[in-house]
């Protein structure tokens, strides 16, 4: 079976959307976290995203076809939207799901193929906790805390106890963790 794992960029407080993103994102960037990036997309052939990443994340990394970092990565993978509102997506290999999310992504992992990679898409991944679909959260929290913005988990989600299972220091004070459920 296919893992499916949630990638998200955070402030040290939790701090994820894009309208605080420039305050932050671009004052970390480093080679080596480019370099991580790249790692992990690398090892995924399926992309899934709530609509609002999509339509935020399709016009830029659609036209990036070519390189050694993540656009030509991306472009190549089967991309998954979940929506109930759009009606075409027009980034290359992409899918709209509608329907039953649980049980289609439940079917998606049953699939041959790579890893299943969530970006972002925090409603997307509220709607999944307690489903025991997510096998692992991995978070590149950049040194800076925001002090305001919508956080990744905000209050209100289910208690959800987590096992670190690796940490990595990157360039520019950037941390990166992989964490799995603690199924205890």
């Amino acid at each position: 079976m296919r893992k499916l794992w949630v990638k998200a960029w955070t402030t040290l407080d939790g701090v994820f959307d894009a309208d605080t993103m420039d305050h932050w994102w671009q004052n970390t960037n480093s080679p080596e976290r480019m370099q991580h990036i790249t790692e992990e997309y690398a090892q995924g052939d399926a992309y899934l995203l709530g609509r609002v990443t999509y339509e935020m994340l399709w016009p830029g990394w659609s036209q990036q076809t070519t390189g050694d970092g993540p656009g030509p990565i991306l472009n190549r993978m089967h991309k998954y939207v979940v929506s109930t509102t759009l009606s075409a997506a027009p980034w290359k290999e992409s899918t709209i799901i509608s329907g039953n999310v649980v049980e289609e992504i439940a079917k998606l992992k049953r699939q041959p193929g790579k890893d299943i990679i969530i970006d972002g898409s925090a409603t997307l991944v509220h709607s999944l906790l307690g489903t025991d679909l997510i096998d692992e959260y991995r978070f590149l929290v950049e040194p800076f805390v925001m002090g305001r913005g919508r956080r990744f988990f905000p209050d209100g989600t289910p208690p959800t106890k987590l096992r670190l299972v690796e940490s990595k220091a990157l360039g520019s004070g950037t941390l990166a963790l992989v964490y799995r459920p603690d199924k205890q």
